[in-house]
This record gives C-alpha cells, structure tokens and sequence, in this order.
C-alpha cells in the first residue's frame, strides 16, 4: 500500500512540475509575442532611437566593460535566428564591446546560423573570421534624431568605441576534440628535447605551450571571453572551449524568451557590478 501511494505521489509531483514548465513556457511566449508586436507597431525608427537611449545610459551606469561576448546556443534553442545576432551584434559595438564569439550547437538544418552567410557582402570573412558591420559607412557631419553619429551605422559616437567588431564562429570540434588532438601530439612527441624541455620546467611553461597550440589550431586569437549568453533553459556551456572560458561570466537566458535592447543592458550591468573570479 505504502509503496503504491508512494508511486502515485511521485507521478503527481511530475505532473506538477511538467505542468509549470508548460505554463512558465507559454507565459515566455505570450510575453515575447506582445513585445515584439509593440516593436512592430511602434515601427523601426521608433525602435531604434529607444535602443540607442538605453544603450547610451547603459554605458554611463558601466564600471567595466567586457572587451570579448560569447553566445552560447543551446541545441533545442528556436528563436536565436540571423535578425537577433544582427540586433545583438550592434548593441555590442554600441557600448564598446570588441569582440563576439557564436557557439551554435544547431544543426544546420535545426536554426544554424552560419556568419558567413550574414558577413557575405564585405567579403572580409576568411575561414571563421569576419567583421561586423561588414562594410563601414562614411563618416556624417550632420546629427540624426538629435545624435551625433560620427559615422557609425547605429549612431555611436566617440573615438574609442571600435567601429566594426571582430566575430568568430566557434565549432563543436573546437572543444574538447581539439584539446585531446594537441595532447595526442605532445604525448607523440614526448621523447624529443622540446617537450622534455617543457616539462622540466614550471607548469606555466607546459601550459602556455598548450595555449599557443589551441590557439593555432582555432584558426584565429582572441582574448578570453569576459561575458557569456547562454540561450537555454539551462545553464550549460556544451562543451564551449574549456580552457578558454576560465573567468568568464555567464548569464543564462531561458529559450523563448524575448531579448531585446533592455535585456542586453540588464545583463551588462549585472556583469558591470560582479566580482570577478580569479581564485586558484
């Protein structure tokens, strides 16, 4: 008796929790689906001077500001599609960010965002590589909606503020398969007088070693990533270059939800006001 109550008990919690999932799913989507429906109605223009004023008190409130953004999306992830990277993409240069790494766990045929299909035009793209915005505009004198542009596409203005950014396509292979690769030819080596070199002195020898072989292999550098996005329901970096994310923060944002202008700014000042980790 005992242990059919219990069995009943414990279908009843899941349905509970299976349940509030269902709800807390469909409350994301209605959320996101009227959201979306006032950025439409209020139209592009509209939008835009409103992104570029949250973007400009988002960076008077900064005390720090990530130099390299990783986007991590999740496998079972529906709505990161071409228009959002675009979106994200230009929130970023606006508030000085340099640098932005895509992790697309997709198939191609599942959402898959490929850059160089969006990087296309400028032809700057080589192997995983590319510009954003891939062509500059000339720089403007005259002043739109009452900001001064200086030649950005999405009215930034200030010299130090990059005028395109720097964008890499992270691969799955580029994880833990590219690791085990560069172990397999140290271990191969590990007679000759380079390696026996390495390891008769301090670990931090052997470990920048590894570091510059990673990095050869990735097919391009670029600094540690300061700040992360992860588009899934939950928090999980899916195998995302384990060595190259040791102090990175990260932010989980649930699938479904809308990501807009306020979400990037919300995000920035939370990792603005974060301690970050450098424990041994």
């Amino acid at each position: 008796m005992i242990t059919v109550f219990c069995l009943l008990l414990g279908k009843l919690l899941f349905l509970l929790v299976v349940g509030y999932e269902l709800l807390q799913r469909f409350r994301d989507r209605l959320n996101a689906l009227a959201r979306r429906s006032y950025d439409l109605w209020r139209g592009d223009a509209a939008r835009e001077l409103h992104e570029r004023r949250v973007l400009a008190d988002c960076r008077s409130q900064l005390t720090k500001t990530p130099q390299h953004l990783v986007l991590v999306i999740s496998p079972s992830d529906g709505y990161v599609d071409a228009l959002l990277l675009k979106r994200i993409f230009g929130f970023a240069l606006d508030v000085g960010v340099k640098h932005v790494s895509v992790y697309d766990k997709r198939m191609k045929d599942r959402g898959f965002v490929e850059l160089a299909d969006l990087c296309r035009s400028a032809n700057e793209g080589s192997g995983r590589c590319f510009k954003w915005p891939p062509s500059q505009s000339k720089p403007e004198s005259e002043s739109r909606n009452g900001q001064n542009t200086n030649g950005y596409a999405n009215g930034t203005s200030g010299s130090h503020f990059p005028q395109q950014l720097q964008l890499y396509q992270i691969d799955e292979s580029d994880g833990h398969a590219l690791i085990a690769e560069v172990c397999r030819e140290l271990y191969e080596e590990r007679e000759t007088p380079k390696v026996q070199n390495l390891l008769s002195q301090k670990r931090e020898a052997l470990t920048e070693q590894i570091s510059g072989m990673l990095a050869k292999r990735l097919g391009f550098e670029a600094p540690e990533p300061d700040l992360g996005i992860v588009f899934a329901r939950q928090t999980c970096t899916f195998g995302l270059l384990p060595w190259h994310v040791r102090f990175t923060e990260f932010h989980t944002h649930p699938s479904g939800r809308y990501f807009d202008v306020e979400t990037f700014a919300s995000i920035l000042c939370k990792y603005s006001r974060c301690e970050q980790r450098w424990g041994k």
